[in-house]
């Protein structure tokens, strides 16, 4: 699997099954039922949706990869199920939470519960 944000490959840091592809479809002005029952689709594009779940973290790690998602607008080349094939999206990201979940006997702080989605543009 490929995952990388801006050229950095975060796989590293994602958790087993931590990725989650939805597909939506995007419909025109035309979409919807007919007063005879029959629904009229007018798809007018397809985009992705990727929902990151990462292992848990350190301070440093943690705060490498939320910078990575921090601007507007990112750059993901990422394995696509849904086509087989690896590709480059331009998406976005919000909403994202970071728990303090221990200081380890090594003396890092971990983070845990670090969950984002990434969305096509």
């Amino acid at each position: 699997m490929t995952f990388q944000i801006n050229g950095v490959d975060i796989t590293s840091y994602i958790a087993p099954q931590g990725v989650k592809w939805t597909r939506a479809d995007v419909d025109g002005p035309n979409a919807g039922r007919r007063l005879d029952g029959i629904l009229v689709r007018d798809r007018v594009a397809i985009k992705y949706k990727a929902d990151i779940t990462c292992r848990p973290l350190t301070l440093a790690e943690v705060a490498m990869v939320l910078g990575l998602i921090e601007d507007e607008w990112v750059f993901v080349t990422a394995t696509n199920p849904f086509k087989g094939t690896v590709n480059t999206y331009t998406m976005y990201s919000n909403n994202i939470p970071a728990a303090f979940a221990i200081t380890g006997q090594d003396g890092n702080e971990y983070w845990d519960g670090i969950a984002f989605p990434l969305i096509e543009q």
